[in-house]
């Protein structure tokens, strides 16, 4: 099926590890934004803040954080996995307005060379009402996790379509890039759903998913929605995600980070 859509990748901030000839078995380090005091302060503060405000409330509300000048947070926005109303109530508000005044300027992680022109960065900070801090997911560590090969797994396929398409020198490129890797993985894995064409649906679905300490992908959940079936193909794609080979280390041990990927489908 043709694929007709572009998939714009964006994850929580974060840098995936180059792809390799083989599984990548040594730590890249992250060179996206980081927070100060670093990734345990970060989540400090989004625990607090759904600790303050969200009393009796379930679920995962995830920011998104415009970096003016790649340093000043602005412009929160929030979606969630939970009903429209709970990311409009009071408990979720309360959370985001504390989050605009209290989060500190970032500092600005590595340039991307392909950014448009006058793009501002962004990043993703979660807020999960749920978890005690322990258990509450990174937005970024010391090193990123490294990934098998995406572009022999891909091969592995002896499928025509991404045959044709690995024989293009700017597709493999994409799929060792550091910033790119993971999403054109993703966006050369999945279809435009035939119900989706029939119906003329578009637009940029945004799912949220964790990368456990195993290395294991778990979570998987949209968080930004351009409709059912678009959804559940983003889905599908991510739960064929291969393990990662080595996970995101903080201090020398492995954590849990999380990613959040927007997926844009566009009828050409």
């Amino acid at each position: 099926m043709n694929r007709f859509f572009r998939v714009v990748g964006l994850l929580a901030g974060l840098v995936i590890s180059p792809a390799l000839s083989q599984a990548q078995t040594t730590p890249a380090a992250y060179t996206g934004p980081r927070y100060p005091g670093g990734p345990d302060s970060l989540r400090a503060l989004m625990y607090r803040s759904a600790r303050l405000f969200g009393a009796g409330q379930t679920g995962l509300a995830v920011v998104r954080v415009e970096l003016k000048d790649g340093r000043e947070p602005m412009n929160l926005k929030v979606w969630g996995t939970n009903p429209p109303e709970l990311m409009q109530n009071k408990a979720t508000q309360g959370a985001l307005s504390y989050l605009q005044t209290r989060m500190l300027p970032w500092e600005p992680g590595t340039p991307d060379p392909d950014a448009k022109p006058g793009r501002v960065p962004r990043t993703f900070v979660a807020l999960d009402f749920s978890l005690p801090l322990a258990a509450q997911p990174y937005a970024y560590a010391d090193t990123d996790p490294g990934f098998p090969d995406f572009a022999a797994l891909l091969r592995a396929q002896r499928n025509v379509y991404l045959e044709r398409a690995l024989a293009m020198p700017s597709i493999l490129a994409n799929l060792t890039s550091p910033k790119k890797g993971l999403s054109t993985y993703m966006q050369m894995q999945t279809k435009y759903p035939a119900e989706a064409l029939r119906a003329h649906q578009q637009g940029a679905v945004y799912v949220y998913f964790e990368v456990a300490p195993s290395g294991a992908i778990e979570h998987a959940q949209i968080i930004s929605s351009a409709g059912e079936t678009l959804d559940a193909e983003v889905l599908r794609v991510v739960k064929t995600l291969p393990a990662a080979t080595v996970p995101a280390m903080l201090r020398g041990q492995p954590v849990r980070i999380f990613y959040v990927l927007p997926m844009t489908f566009k009828i050409q």
